[in-house]
């Protein structure tokens, strides 16, 4: 008799599998990953699940590698606590996690193109006044005309994470930081496919998040999205094709990382057991579908946002897009979670587990 395929009747698992309710996600900077996380939160509070939650703040540790001591839980005096999700800012350690983590958590992260990752991370980070260039008219581009030079002046952060960033956030994964040896990356590349079995890729979303529904056996309904933190257009700065190829060589293991991920996400895709071009365009369908339900606009960080559910937060000379909602949506738990914010999101669950 032939199972039933997964994701037939719109967007539904079929009943040969149940949902994964444990799981890390590595939460990347610059990658869409909040608009991950806040999926990720979504299905978790609605289920009662037990988040691993950050002991103050919305990040755990990072830039420092990962810690038990960064949980909130553990400091509270209780019995231990067995935790469901772990989905904060942290820089992975995968024998710290494994510690914290049931033994049958599925580890997913994302990754970016890392031309664009990097002018995203440049901007938003403010590199530029880490390397004393913030007063000239193209930064970016000054940077990469002499990338080794100006790292030397990049005292506030670690070294490591101005070249390569994406890597940075695998913590001990990366055997050598400083590597730029094939066969050093390639392995470290091998190390990450053993642990990680969703290794999303930003420029393809909704195809990724297909997959993920597939490997987690969630419905459509479970990974529906506003998209989180994107910049306005204006304070996306301008790349030349001579830019994008010096930030290629200057990060040449996260390009070799996209490479490998972004081969691998098109080839699980084509042996998923159902058309996952269809679950695209209907994934696609049901956020225009919330988008006009829930939302008055979404791009309205020029208006007051009373609301500190929706709240986001504003960097330096960059301007983050957030939501405001229709009267009518602000009593709809969907609407109101999907539009929430990462750091109001993480404050209630932190009540809570406080307060539990």
């Amino acid at each position: 008799m032939k199972e039933p395929e997964q994701g037939a009747g719109f967007g539904h698992t079929s009943n040969t599998c149940s949902k994964k309710t444990n799981l890390v996600f590595l939460k990347t900077h610059k990658t869409a990953s909040s608009t991950v996380q806040n999926i990720i939160m979504r299905f978790g509070s609605t289920r009662n699940l037990t988040f691993a939650l950050p002991n103050g703040g919305h990040i755990m540790g990072w830039p420092r590698l990962f810690e038990k001591s960064f949980v909130l839980q553990e400091h509270i005096a209780k019995k231990n606590t067995t935790y469901n999700i772990l989905c904060h800012h942290l820089r992975f350690h995968h024998e710290h996690i494994r510690e914290l983590m049931p033994d049958d958590t599925v580890y997913i992260t994302i990754i970016r193109d890392p031309v664009y990752m990097f002018e995203s991370i440049f901007s938003y980070m403010r590199f530029d006044k880490d390397f004393g260039i913030k007063n000239t008219t193209e930064p970016l581009k000054t940077f990469l005309d002499q990338p080794s030079f100006y790292v030397k002046f990049g005292k506030r952060r670690p070294a490591a994470l101005y070249r390569n960033p994406m890597f940075f956030e695998f913590g001990n994964i990366r055997t050598e930081s400083d590597s730029e040896s094939e066969l050093s990356i390639e392995s470290d590349i091998d190390r990450i496919k053993k642990i990680f079995s969703v290794v999303m890729i930003a420029d393809h979303f909704e195809e990724s998040l297909v997959l993920l529904k597939h490997t987690l056996c969630w419905d459509i309904n479970d990974v529906t999205f506003f998209k989180m933190n994107a910049r306005e257009n204006e304070s996306i700065r301008s790349m030349t094709a001579d830019m994008a190829g010096k930030i290629r060589q200057w990060n040449r293991a996260d390009v070799m990382l996209f490479d490998h991920f972004n081969k691998t996400l098109w080839s699980k895709l084509s042996k998923l057991p159902f058309d996952w071009r269809k679950e695209v365009q209907v994934l696609k369908a049901r956020n225009l579908q919330l988008q006009d339900e829930c939302l008055q606009s979404d791009s309205v960080s020029k208006a007051k946002i009373n609301d500190k559910r929706f709240k986001v937060y504003q960097p330096a000379g960059i301007h983050i897009e957030h939501f405001q909602l229709k009267e009518n949506a602000l009593m709809n738990e969907t609407c109101v979670n999907m539009a929430k914010s990462e750091i109001p999101f993480t404050r209630e669950l932190q009540e809570q587990a406080k307060n539990s």
